[in-house]
C-alpha cells in the first residue's frame, strides 16, 4: 500500500475513532420534578451519576415549570438523585441514550420535617453509652449524659427512673448533709417527672417513698 494512501486511512480512522467518542458523549437527558399534587417544583437539584463514564457527574436545576435538562452524557445507566428543600429525597437509575427518549418525570413527597417529641434516630447510641458511664462508676458523666437523652427525647420518660437512681446513689456517697438532701431532692423530681406520666409506677413510688422514709430520720 502507497505510504500516502496509509497515512490517509490512519487519519481516517482517527476521525471515525473521534466521532464515535463524541456520539458516545452526545447522550442527553432531561425530564420534570413535580410534588404529589402535580405541583412544579422550582429550584430542585437534580444529579447524575456514572462511575464509568467521563465526566461522570452532571447537575441540572428546574426552572418554574418544573423542567431540568442535561446534556453531553455517556450512553449507558445513570444514577439520578432530584432533591428539593422541603420535599424527601428521590433516587433512581435510568438508561441515558443518543435517541430521542421521554421525558423523566420526577415527584417528590412533602417532608414533614422533624415530628415533636419524636425519639432522636441515633437514641439506641447515646443509650448504650450512658450505660457504660453509669456502669463504670462515673456517676456525674452518666448524669449529664442521661439528662442530655432527656432533654433531646421527651418521649423517653422512663430515663427519669435511671437519672433517680443516679442521683440516690450519688447522695448515699456524699458525707456533707446539705449536699445529701439536696441529692436526694434531685432524685425525687426525677421520680416524680416519672410520675407524672405513669401515675402508677411502682419503682417510681417505692423509690420515692424509701427516699423520704429515709430523709425524715
Amino acid at each position: 500500500m502507497r505510504p500516502h494512501l496509509k497515512h490517509f486511512m490512519a487519519c481516517a480512522a482517527l476521525v471515525l475513532g473521534l466521532a464515535d467518542g463524541a456520539s458516545a458523549q452526545a447522550a442527553r437527558a432531561m425530564g420534570t420534578v413535580k410534588d404529589q399534587a402535580g405541583k412544579a417544583i422550582k429550584g430542585a437539584t437534580v444529579r447524575a451519576v456514572n462511575p464509568d463514564a467521563s465526566p461522570s457527574q452532571f447537575a441540572s436545576a428546574t426552572d418554574d415549570k418544573g423542567r431540568w435538562a442535561m446534556i453531553g452524557l455517556k450512553s449507558g445507566t445513570w444514577h439520578f438523585t432530584v432533591e428539593a428543600p422541603g420535599y424527601f429525597t428521590a433516587e433512581t437509575n435510568a438508561p441515558v441514550r443518543v435517541a430521542a427518549a421521554p421525558p423523566m418525570q420526577f415527584m417528590l413527597g412533602k417532608d414533614p420535617g422533624p415530628i415533636p417529641n419524636a425519639l432522636d434516630r441515633n437514641i439506641q447510641q447515646l443509650i448504650e453509652e450512658a450505660a457504660s458511664l453509669r456502669e463504670a462508676g462515673r456517676i456525674d458523666q452518666a448524669l449529664v449524659a442521661y439528662q442530655d437523652i432527656r432533654t433531646k427525647n421527651p418521649k423517653l420518660t422512663a430515663v427519669n427512673l435511671v437519672i433517680g437512681d443516679l442521683y440516690r446513689r450519688k447522695a448515699t456517697q456524699e458525707t456533707d448533709p446539705g449536699a445529701r438532701q439536696n441529692l436526694y431532692r434531685q432524685a425525687l423530681d426525677a421520680y416524680d417527672l416519672m410520675l407524672k406520666t405513669d401515675a402508677t409506677n411502682e419503682r417510681a413510688l417505692s423509690e420515692s417513698a424509701a427516699i423520704r422514709a429515709a430523709t425524715r430520720n
